[in-house]
């Protein structure tokens, strides 16, 4: 009885430690405005409602924890919770992962009307207005022909004007190993 307990009380230990360092290392959360153009560096983007600070994101998985990489490594998500209209007037916002090679899930929550077959929120969010209780998950299944290259993906976030098709905001993004590129994140993320 007292090994069993010993045994359930490690593994209980274990899955809240593992938990805490998965929870930290793997998705990266980052904040978007639009319109904001080609973020290619660290930026603020100004206009009408909050600053929002954006930069492009790299993430290397090399720098991920132990038990990440040895319980689910050919898994990578990136998140937000935060779209802005910090331009002047109202816009459909639509969304495109672009340059994508793998299958890539798209988990999206919000209180406004979105059509999941074409990634757009179909109400125009007007200016200074956020999307509420938004939460937009990307879960990248990494495939295992690529986990031995340097980068295995590089692309980027694409934000359109959904009624004209024209671009309001692109985040590139690159998931890479050895972090010789950049540093891991973005302004706003956090871990």
């Amino acid at each position: 009885m007292t090994l069993a307990f010993i045994i359930l009380l490690c593994v209980t230990l274990y899955s809240g430690i593992y938990a805490n360092s998965i929870s930290k290392a793997e998705i990266v959360h980052f904040w978007i405005a639009v319109p904001a153009g080609n973020v290619t560096e660290p930026i603020t983007v100004r206009g009408v409602g909050p600053p929002i600070n954006m930069a492009p994101l790299i993430i290397d998985l090399d720098s991920r924890g132990f038990p990440k990489r040895l319980l689910n490594p050919d898994v990578e998500a990136i998140s937000t919770h935060w779209l802005y209209n910090v331009g002047k007037k109202p816009v459909k916002i639509g969304l495109d992962l672009v340059n994508t090679t793998f299958p890539v899930e798209w988990e999206v929550k919000a209180n406004w009307p979105y059509d999941s077959v074409t990634h757009t929120f179909t109400k125009p969010l007007p200016p200074g207005q956020r999307i509420p209780n938004l939460s937009i998950d990307w879960v990248f299944r990494i495939p295992a022909y690529y986990m031995d290259e340097k980068v295995i993906y590089e692309g980027g976030l694409l934000v359109f004007d959904a009624d004209s098709g024209q671009p309001l905001t692109f985040i590139p993004i690159m998931i890479v190993r050895g972090g010789t590129i950049a540093p891991q994140g973005g302004a706003g993320s956090c871990h």
